[in-house]
């Protein structure tokens, strides 16, 4: 039984939807993990640099991996259309 498209489409969205709050907490984290540790060794702005290009890394690490998934749907999509066109 298919989902009604209604129903596909909140899923897509929901899926796909977080890919900015996933790297915009990713760098808000690094930036606030790198201010923090810049404050406590009194090192100046060079963790809150540091962290923040870890968490840009980590970002494109999440959204390399979520484009990844779709491509894999897609083929697997398209080969379960093949699939049902040959006996």
């Amino acid at each position: 039984m298919k989902r009604p498209k209604a129903k596909k489409w909140v899923a897509l969205v929901s899926k796909y939807g977080t890919i900015g709050l996933e790297m915009g907490l990713c760098v808000a984290i690094g930036v606030i993990m790198g201010a923090y540790l810049d404050k406590f060794l009194h090192t100046g702005p060079w963790l809150t640099i540091a962290f923040t290009l870890f968490g840009f890394i980590a970002g494109f690490k999440s959204l390399f991996k979520l484009a990844k998934d779709l491509i894999r749907e897609e083929e697997n999509r398209e080969h379960d259309g093949r699939k049902d066109r040959n006996p």
